[in-house]
């Protein structure tokens, strides 16, 4: 069971995507995972946080897979990410990381009609990401929606 509590009461922006970005790769066993928020204003997905990674990330809504899934509201499973077409490289040659394989899930609206933030997992330790974690992932997301509906997209500056 995928235990959310703790984050409920998370006031700090920052340490509550720390959080929720822990709990993502531990419920799926994953290297690493990033909580990307739309930013309809700018047409882009946005990540402050990054495990690993403290810079900004911004993405173009409907490029790479996360940008895909961002426009898209559909879930993606890549067992090989330099294998698929839609994978955009440039994080990895930024970032110095190798991505083998990901999972990526929408976080949608609390209403339901738009895709508010994006959950993505990279690399399972064991293997691909399979249907389970592809169900917690998106238990995670439907919980989460609230808290990230209500964060700025914009650098705190």
């Amino acid at each position: 069971m995928v235990k959310l509590g703790h984050l409920a009461v998370e006031r700090d922006r920052d340490a509550y995507l720390r959080g929720l970005v822990d709990l993502c790769i531990q419920a799926v066993d994953a290297e690493r995972a990033t909580v990307y928020v739309v930013d309809e204003a700018k047409n882009e997905l946005w990540s402050r946080l990054a495990q690993r990674h403290p810079s900004e990330i911004r993405l173009p809504l409907g490029k790479g897979i996360a940008g895909i899934v961002g426009k898209t509201g559909e879930t993606i499973n890549v067992p090989d990410a330099y294998g698929d077409p839609r994978f955009d490289r440039a994080v990895d040659r930024d970032t110095g990381f190798r991505t083998l394989n990901m999972l990526v899930v929408p976080i949608w609206s609390e209403d339901g009609n738009k895709v508010s933030g994006v959950i993505q997992v990279l690399n399972k330790r064991n293997g691909s990401f399979e249907r389970r974690d592809q169900m917690l992932l998106e238990r995670i997301a439907e919980n989460v929606a609230p808290a990230i509906r209500q964060m700025p997209v914009t650098s705190p500056s």
